[in-house]
């Protein structure tokens, strides 16, 4: 039921909520009037809809306030990598005749908050996506061989492969190796010394978690929800003061929710954090479960 209810897209729920709360009115007047209650069933049947109203209008209100603040954190997030390169720019114009040096450290700067600004830009775009709730591209895929394939890296730290159950795992490819691989991302640039990072999936009935772990400094208790949200800013929080754009668990949280499912941050075993991104769609077809180091 919670499936459907999120394929339906936030359009067609906005209006089924209407048609309800339509239906539901109509169905309080006509037996108010079948027990001839007289004026007071206006009375009340109007404050019903006042009480609707209300409701609605906080919606809304909710929803401007919160693209307000989007906009304004996407506006600060955008200006810093930009207000860095035309700092590094003007600093190279003062000079008539630069150094090679000079001009190759500039060029490192200029590049690194160049690629931070694509990075972001394009996490705001999917984000943007995301929220216009097209229809999901759900397929049948081989669980533990897609994790397999996820889980590759030539660069250090690795990610060790854990327990994986057998089965398929329906859901749209695309969106989810995006929201995984920013939770990848997230585990490595936070592993500690001994760089531990695994990846790993965990199923019951028709419900697979799929959960990323890494042995860094964790994510504190009083963190673990607002991290997901967009630009969170926190000293403790995982976000762009570690190289990322601030919206990667945004992303990760968007993707769940679009499959009905959901994501949450617990302690993990390895000492640091885990990430669990929960799903529908899972098909078993073993009781054995895979693993790999």
């Amino acid at each position: 039921m919670r499936e459907a209810w999120f394929q339906l897209g936030r359009r067609r729920r906005l209006m089924l909520c209407g048609v309800v709360a339509g239906l539901a009115l109509l169905a309080f007047v006509l037996l108010a009037v079948r027990h001839e209650v007289g004026e007071a069933v206006l009375l009340v049947g109007g404050g019903f809809g006042l009480v609707v109203a209300v409701i609605a209008g906080r919606l809304l209100d909710e929803a401007f306030a919160r693209q307000r603040r989007f906009v304004s954190d996407a506006s600060h997030e955008l200006r810093t990598p930009l207000t860095a390169i035309r700092g590094q720019l003007e600093v190279l114009a003062r000079s008539e005749h630069p150094e090679a040096g000079e001009v190759r450290r500039v060029e490192r700067v200029v590049l690194g908050e160049t690629a931070r600004l694509e990075g972001l830009v394009d996490d705001m775009l999917r984000l943007a996506r995301l929220d216009e709730e097209a229809p999901l591209r759900v397929e049948a895929f081989d669980l533990p061989g897609y994790l397999v394939e996820l889980g590759r890296t030539d660069s250090p730290p690795t990610v060790k492969l854990g327990p994986v159950p057998a089965g398929t795992l329906r859901a749209d490819p695309e969106q989810l190796t995006g929201a995984l691989r920013n939770l990848l991302a997230n585990a490595r640039r936070h592993a500690g010394e001994q760089g531990r990072v695994e990846l790993s999936a965990v199923a019951r009935g028709s419900r697979l978690t799929i959960r990323v772990d890494d042995d860094g400094p964790g994510i504190p208790a009083e963190e673990r929800e607002r991290v997901f949200d967009r630009f969170h800013r926190s000293e403790a929080a995982r976000g762009r003061e570690s190289g990322g754009s601030g919206l990667g668990l945004a992303i990760a949280k968007a993707v769940a929710e679009r499959h009905g499912g959901r994501i949450r941050a617990e302690e993990s075993p390895l000492g640091g954090a885990r990430l669990a991104l929960e799903l529908p769609g899972f098909e078993p077809r073993a009781s054995a479960q895979l693993g790999t180091a």
